[in-house]
């Protein structure tokens, strides 16, 4: 039994590339930096209060800091809760409505968004605190891994709302590593080999859990796209599989 942040820190982790697209911008960090900036942010957390068995909220497109933010709230031992975005900005008043409710279900302890977002989702009374990812300032060495506790939940995510209103899932950390290893075999990953390009948005089970997180705790090579550009001229993924030599994807 183990968890997420154990995963990470394994030393036979491989420490491969991870892939930001974002129109026709491409950016690449190995997995090592996307750590050191985690850590970071994990010490952050820490000073405003978050610790093991907290929910922390995140609200923000696919960015380097988003991925950061969530690999830093599982090395603070908190909970992620991945808070989805509007597709249709006729709809917004209804994302404004519906992400409040989310917060507040969620029994937040702390909300961090995007400061394009942060408009949307001013605190009023009853909301936790909210900060941006440059609140999130530490010293990477001043990290200090807390207590490994498989049955903690790592992940709180919500259900769609299309046919009732969103329902909270709770997913223990010993849970999403279970799923997390049954599709490396499932799949038969090579780890220095495979490349996985995705799209999905990171409040979806398949692109938080089956890309992002399984590619995090081995150090698997992934291309990594918003569904927004995607969605923007949708032959861009078949372009990126080719680019990249992408041997999976979803």
């Amino acid at each position: 039994m183990t968890t997420i942040q154990r995963r990470i820190a394994e030393p036979t982790r491989r420490d491969g590339t991870l892939t930001f697209v974002d129109g026709d911008d491409h950016r690449s960090l190995r997995w090592s930096e996307v750590d050191q900036g985690a850590r970071g942010k994990a010490v952050g957390l820490s000073a405003l209060g978050v610790g093991p068995g907290d929910h922390v909220a995140l609200l923000g497109p696919t960015t380097p800091d988003l991925v950061a933010t969530i690999e830093a709230i599982w090395l603070s031992g908190a909970t992620v809760v991945v808070l989805p975005l509007p597709m249709r900005m006729s709809s917004i008043e209804e994302f404004v409505a519906q992400t409040r409710r989310r917060i507040r279900g969620a029994d937040s302890a702390l909300l961090v968004v995007d400061p394009q977002l942060a408009p949307f989702v001013e605190p009023e009374a009853g909301d936790p605190p909210m900060v941006g990812y440059t609140d999130l300032v530490g010293d990477p060495d001043a990290w200090v891994a807390p207590p490994a506790d498989p049955e903690a939940l790592a992940i709180l995510q919500f259900t769609s709302g299309s046919t009732s209103d969103p329902k909270g899932v709770m997913l223990p950390q010993r849970v999403v590593l279970a799923n997390v290893d049954a599709i490396a075999e499932a799949l038969a990953l090579d780890v220095e080999n495979d490349v996985a390009v995705s799209w999905l948005p990171l409040y979806h089970d398949m692109g938080l859990v089956g890309i992002l997180t399984s590619a995090m705790v081995r150090g698997v090579d992934l291309v990594l796209a918003g569904p927004q550009t995607f969605m923007a001229s949708p032959s861009r993924w078949v372009q990126w599989l080719s680019d990249y030599r992408g041997t999976i994807t979803a």
